[in-house]
């Protein structure tokens, strides 16, 4: 699957469109590039239809969704990888060690609400 984003307009207005095949994503990235076409119009795959003067667009994103997929998942894997080293680093440090010992250990008590209804 395959998104194209365009961004056009005064206000920097973003739409979105879908494409199934990188063939069809990438004939209309290529549409849309093109210099001698001032009114650019088409449909992608889930019935959304643009139509917009060239000289508007600002920007484009084509984006390959199944790669941003497995871009996503390594950068949440590299922030727990990240997580993971700051806990251990955090169990050898001087300061936080002797931060939760001034703490002490946690202390239960025997009574409902933490206190004697007698």
């Amino acid at each position: 699957m395959y998104s194209l984003t365009i961004c056009f307009g005064p206000q920097g207005t973003i739409w979105n469109l879908l494409f199934k095949t990188k063939e069809k994503a990438h004939e209309a990235h290529k549409m849309l590039l093109a210099p001698d076409m001032p009114i650019l119009s088409f449909e992608d795959d889930f019935g959304q239809r643009i139509t917009l003067t060239a000289g508007q667009i600002h920007g484009l994103l084509l984006e390959d969704l199944d790669m941003s997929q497995l871009g996503q998942i390594e950068r949440g894997l590299h922030n727990a990888r990240s997580q993971a080293k700051a806990q251990q680093r955090a169990m050898g440090d001087p300061i936080i060690k002797q931060s939760a010992m001034m703490q002490g250990p946690a202390v239960h008590s025997p009574f409902p609400n933490g206190r004697f209804n007698g």
